[in-house]
């Protein structure tokens, strides 16, 4: 079972911050140390959602991370060194350009860990997709071996294994290629989150697709269309990962727990996310996630913990029952693509030479 935690510094409900008033939570130690415990307890990546792109108006969202998502993915490369880092980027607040050379940076700091969660504009179907194509052909801009570091030869790279991208169609027209050679694992995973809306760009092109509902009936219907769309796109089930959005609320009194963290409708507009509601022991909660993942098909599940206390819980109590019951890994996999179980991208130069023989 696939394990994400969404990061915000006091919880996913907006209120959470009434619990642990302390300015220091907003610091980077204080994140790192959320990230340093989901990485120790084996989740399998951490979530940067930077409020799905939107920018405050005329408010600062307690939920929202205070650092930009590709800096703080940096950060956190260099102090947790297993655990896969997924960070959102708006593709209208970001060139195609200089977006695939920072997601191809962070994935050579993390050492093939990053991932992209793309949040589109969608209000232009054609341009998203456009946008993603342009992405992933600057990131094939070398072929795996394509520097060869030859000193006797004075050869730095091979430049038959350098392809230089000459994109020019509707929307944009880029020329490559990046100055970043591949990763350990080909290309950062691309992620969407699935807002209800047009979310073909994700079908098409997602990797990892994360789902959200307010209730469990919901969250299956959901997954059910989900997995209907992935097919119509051409694609196979087998290859995307598909996680549903938790917040699990532990406690021997959960309900009146629950009642507490009870989410207004203004609250909804602080914290864009949703989640499916939990509640009960750790034991209670682990065979709920068990049911859910078998009745819709999931591969796993993102944690988003109503407050600081329930995700310390979620480690502490809900964990150890996860691998009581053997359900997840020992987290020694090199890349996020190994701990998703995601195939490594051939490069398709590599492909078109392999069907031409």
């Amino acid at each position: 079972m696939l394990l994400g935690y969404a990061l915000s510094p006091f919880g996913h409900h907006p209120d959470a911050w009434r619990q642990a008033r302390d300015g220091r939570l907003l610091g980077f130690d204080a994140l790192l140390d959320q990230v340093s415990a989901a990485e120790t307890a084996g989740f399998d990546f951490v979530l940067l959602a930077d409020r799905v792109g939107l920018r405050p108006v005329d408010d600062l969202s307690s939920v929202a991370v205070p650092f930009e998502p590709t800096l703080l993915a940096s950060a956190l490369a260099t102090r947790v060194k297993r655990i896969g880092i997924v960070a959102a980027a708006v593709t209208a607040q970001h060139e195609p350009y200089n977006l695939a050379r920072r997601f191809a940076s962070l994935d050579l700091i993390t050492k093939g860990r990053a991932g992209w969660m793309v949040v589109a504009d969608g209000a232009d179907a054609a341009r998203e997709r456009e946008y993603v194509d342009v992405v992933k052909t600057l990131w094939d801009s070398f072929e795996d071996d394509a520097f060869v570091y030859d000193k006797v030869a004075g050869r730095f790279f091979d430049p038959s294994k350098m392809h230089i991208a000459h994109h020019s169609r509707t929307h944009f027209s880029v020329r490559g290629p990046l100055n970043v050679n591949r990763s350990p694992q080909g290309r950062p995973v691309m992620a969407h989150l699935l807002d209800g809306g047009n979310d073909t760009l994700a079908f098409e092109t997602g990797e990892l697709l994360l789902l959200q509902a307010r209730a469990a009936e919901d969250l299956v219907r959901t997954a059910g269309r989900t997995i209907k769309a992935i097919e119509s796109a051409g694609r196979r089930r087998e290859d995307i990962r598909i996680l549903a959005s938790i917040g699990p609320v532990i406690a021997s009194a959960a309900q009146d727990m629950n009642e507490r963290l009870e989410l207004s409708g203004e609250d909804r507009t602080a914290q864009p996310l949703l989640a499916t509601r939990l509640l009960g022991t750790p034991r209670m909660i682990v065979d709920q996630l068990q049911e859910l993942k078998a009745v819709a098909d999931l591969d796993g599940f993102t944690i988003l913990p109503p407050t600081l206390e329930m995700g310390q819980r979620f480690v502490a109590d809900v964990v150890p029952e996860f691998r009581q019951r053997g359900l997840i890994n020992d987290g020694s996999d090199a890349t996020l693509r190994d701990r998703l179980r995601l195939a490594r991208p051939v490069h398709p130069a590599v492909s078109l030479r392999e069907v031409s023989r």
